[in-house]
């Protein structure tokens, strides 16, 4: 599905990005231009006109293409009638990420991170990035390999969040875990046999929640080297949730007691 321009003279990678929110998104955050915006002809939506307004601003050209060429083109009809070619995303460095998140130690708003552990499926990806941006995270990690990246289908399910959070790349998360906790950031796993339950634990510390892959689950060795583990309680007969679920429901855990907390802005 991912579509990438070659043999351009400027040899930047560009993909296919779609559908009003990770457009405007894309176009708000200024970071990846497109080289132009394509608007369906007949196309109707009250956002439209912002889009087009952000495009002109920043001397993004617009034109319009018949709705059948622009499904052929997308490869499929959930564009919301726009589409544009932009530059791909790119990965945070690890170590600056890793700083940043050590700068917030001890400040107003503790670092809330997000480590995930072979998250495979690039739509749960998107979803996990759309609620870490909305509830405050300050950085996601995912593994090098045997995982979802940054990719249009992320782009389009994180509904433009791909855009403002920062997103790295780690070759062996225990070593990662491992800095975290140089840091003094407390990385708290999750696991269905934990003996904690999530609303039991102190999200206004520093905080870096673990989340496993679909099925799977956290892998041994990251477990252990996890400060602590949480559960998210079932009660139904299906054992565990979906993992866009999950993280959703602990984070936006995290961001209420953050809210709450004596002398919380």
């Amino acid at each position: 599905m991912k579509k990438k321009t070659a043999g351009r003279s400027d040899s930047v990678d560009r993909e296919l990005l779609y559908g009003l929110n990770p457009l405007l998104e894309a176009l708000r955050a200024g970071g990846r231009t497109p080289e132009e915006l394509v608007i369906a002809e007949g196309v109707r939506d009250h956002r439209l006109r912002e889009l087009i307004d952000l495009a002109r601003a920043r001397n993004v050209p617009v034109k319009r293409m018949p709705r059948a060429a622009l499904d052929r083109t997308v490869g499929n009809t959930h564009h919301q009638g726009v589409m544009a070619r932009i530059p791909a995303a790119r990965y945070a460095d690890a170590e600056e990420l890793l700083t940043l998140i050590a700068l917030r130690v001890g400040s107003a708003v503790e670092p809330l991170a997000l480590v995930l552990d072979g998250v495979e499926d690039p739509r749960n990806l998107g979803a996990i990035l759309r609620t870490s941006e909305c509830a405050g995270v300050h950085g996601v990690f995912v593994p090098e390999r045997r995982a979802a990246g940054l990719s249009e289908t992320v782009a389009k399910a994180s509904a433009g969040a791909i855009e403002h959070i920062p997103v790295a790349r780690a070759t062996n998360l225990s070593l990662l875990i491992s800095q975290l906790k140089e840091r003094n950031v407390w990385v708290v796993g999750t696991a269905a046999d934990a003996a904690l339950d999530y609303t039991e634990w102190d999200w206004t510390k520093p905080s870096a929640l673990v989340m496993g892959g679909e099925g799977a689950g956290l892998h041994r060795l990251v477990r252990e080297r996890c400060d602590v583990l949480v559960r998210i309680p079932v009660q139904g007969k299906i054992e565990s949730l979906n993992v866009s679920v999950a993280a959703g429901i602990i984070l936006y855990e995290a961001l209420r007691q953050r809210k709450t907390a004596p002398g919380a802005q």
